[in-house]
Formats: C-alpha cells, structure tokens, sequence
C-alpha cells in the first residue's frame, strides 16, 4: 500500500515508504532462524500495519502499533482488530510504560522505521532538520538511526528491522549507532535494493538490510560487519574486506585546516560513496566548501576517482554505499593511464599544464584501464 495521503515533501520529512508484504514474509523468516519465545511485538512506526499483514511466526503474543501519523493508525486499526494501535511519537519519552509493556515481558520490535539522512544531498532542498520532537540522547542526523537507539531505551529481547546498510558498513554510522550495537548482536542478514519500495529509488537503487538482532553481552563491533559475508535476496555475497579504498590514499573530504596554496592547480568534489560518485561532479574549478585541493602527487589517484565514476554505472546496487575501490598494486603499474584518461575526458581542467593526448595513446590506456576494471569487479559487475 503507498502512502497516498501524504504530500512528496512529508514523505520525504516522515521517511514514510510502506513495506510491502513479501519483505515483511522475508523478515519473519530470518527471525525464525534465530527467535526464542516472546511475549510482545512491537512495531514503533507501524503506519498503516504492514507488519501486521503476515502471520507472526509465534502464536499467543500481543500485538501493538504505533505512529505519529494519525490518518495511517487509522487506516491499521480498520484493518487489524487484534492490534492494540497508539498514537505516539516513539522519539520522545521513550519508555516501556507508553506502550503498556511490562517489564518482565519478552519484546521484539519489528519494523521499517523511517530513514531520512538530513546531510544527504539527495533531495535536501525539502528535507527540515528536526522532521519531528526526539529525546535528546537518541537526537541523531538521520531517523532512521534515532528509531534503532530508541529500540535499545526499550530493552527488547530481539528487533526486526529493514535499514539502510550504510548504517553498518560506514563507520561513522555506525559509531553514532554504538549504544545499540554494544547490546545487539547481528544474527540473521539479507541485503535489497530499495527500488523494492514503492515511489523511492527510481534511478539509483541503495542497498536496504532485513536484519535480525538478538539482545546479548557481546554485541556487534564494526571488526565484526567488515569480516561479515552479507547475501543479497539476488543470492550473490559479499564484503567489505573484499577490497582495498582509496579514500585510504586520498581525502574524501575537504579538511577545514586546508587551504589552496597554490602547490596545485587542481581541484576535486568532495567524494561520500559510489552513489554520490555517480551523481556528482569529480574535477572542479570552482572554491567551494565541498572542494577538495589536490597534492601534487596524489593526482593521478584522483584520476582514478575521475575514471572509476564512469565505471561505476556497471556496478550492482549492493555496492553502492562502499567507498571507491582500488587494487593498488595494480594501480600504480599503470597509474599514468588514468592521468591520460582523465586529460582527455577534462581538457578545460587540464589544457594549462598538458598537451592533448594523441588518439592512439588514449586508445591504449583505455584498454588497460578497462581490462584492470573488469578484473576488480570480477563477479559482480
């Protein structure tokens, strides 16, 4: 069911994409792998119950759904009489008492809680920076985030969650998310395209996790998520630990210390992951906040960045959220190619310092460019 009553930019504020009912199945039947008994699922951010929708995998539990928006509980009350359905915010006094759990209870939370990362350039010109009230220690840039701290305030024995994986696989995520994860241990793990969703993702799929987490002394640790072997529904695995980063040579980010002193003439867009990669600009002339001023001797690694963007159009959705990779060794055997590449894909940028390249020099460092790309993504692309 889509959210047909609500506006694109409350969608977008809310982060209100329905679930549909094979991905609620999926989620149901990854718990099962694991679940002890409980007494009590939750689903925080219920909207119009599609949680609900699917036989729980356990019988003689209660039921209970929450939202903030009124028009969708009343929509889920009409349809699913056994639920006890509140309206609440589950950000703000967070507490067991506000949904009638006892605290002796076995709880699992279950849900699609909203994602909403407020820095993201995506379709920021309608994104408000407090979309709605929360408790200031589970306050964070992103809802979705904010909705897995608020689990934790809960004490629940197990949470099924369908999340971004960039919350696992980058690291400053993940630290934001460390009260959770020093308490949960990640047992059961299915990665998706987004585009699964109704009227999000329609270009550039990201990869959502269907996760199971069980409340334990050990937790996940983020050593733990970059040795992990994640499945996609499309039954291809993979791993973060599967490749070298640039960002391990080079700066991503502008560094606010950094100024252009004229050692080089050459400038670079600021680099998040490989979707950003795909939507934004790598050589610049402009100052910016997002400008990141190239050393001399790391050119030719921005060259590769330059280059890799045109390769990343053939890579699979579930990579989308990795940094830029790299086979460094291989790189610097033929690191002048990518320079080459990138003087004639940039002649404005470059035509001060170089000469144009001749047709049958590009055409050779093309073809061993390419051959390295087809080697790296070997499997997946």
């Amino acid at each position: 069911m889509d959210v047909a009553h609500l506006s694109f930019r409350e969608k977008t504020n809310l982060g209100s994409f329905y679930t549909p009912s094979r991905l609620v199945g999926l989620a149901y039947d990854l718990f099962a792998r694991v679940s002890g008994a409980v007494d009590v699922v939750l689903d925080s951010s219920c909207g119009y119950g599609a949680f609900f929708s699917v036989p729980f995998p356990q019988k003689n539990v209660r039921f209970i759904g929450a939202d903030i928006d009124e028009v969708a509980l009343n929509v889920a009350t009409e349809n699913f009489s056994r639920v006890h359905f509140l309206h609440e915010n589950a950000l703000k006094n967070i507490n067991r008492e506000k949904y009638g759990i006892f605290s002796h209870e076995r709880l699992v939370i279950v849900g699609n809680p909203p994602y909403n990362d407020v820095t993201s350039r995506v379709k920021n010109h309608i994104k408000r920076e407090n979309p709605c009230e929360m408790d200031s220690d589970v306050r964070t840039r992103d809802l979705g985030i904010s909705f897995l701290l608020s689990f934790e305030k809960l004490s629940p024995e197990y949470v099924v969650v369908l999340h971004p994986l960039s919350y696992l696989i980058k690291q400053a995520n993940f630290k934001l998310l460390e009260p959770f994860m020093r308490k949960y241990a990640l047992r059961e793990a299915l990665v998706l395209n987004s585009r699964e969703f109704s009227d999000t993702s329609k270009n550039n799929g990201f990869p959502i996790v269907v996760a199971v987490y069980e409340r334990n002394t050990f937790g996940t640790t983020y050593t733990d998520i970059v040795r992990r072997r994640f499945m996609t529904l499309e039954g291809v695995s993979f791993s973060i630990s599967d490749y070298d980063y640039v960002c391990r040579y080079i700066s991503k980010y502008p560094s606010r210390f950094q100024r252009n002193t004229g050692i080089s003439r050459y400038k670079f867009f600021t680099m998040r992951d490989v979707n950003a990669l795909k939507r934004s600009r790598t050589f610049i002339s402009d100052d910016t906040a997002n400008t990141i001023y190239i050393p001399t001797e790391k050119l030719e690694l921005y060259c590769y960045v330059d280059i890799f963007k045109d390769y990343s159009q053939k890579l699979p959705y579930f990579l989308g959220n990795f940094d830029v990779m790299i086979n460094r060794d291989e790189f610097e055997k033929i690191k002048n190619d990518f320079l080459v590449l990138s003087i004639e894909k940039h002649p404005e940028i470059f035509s001060e310092e170089f000469l144009p390249v001749p047709k049958d020099v590009s055409n050779r460092a093309f073809r061993r460019v390419d051959f390295y790309f087809k080697n790296l993504f070997k499997g997946v692309a």
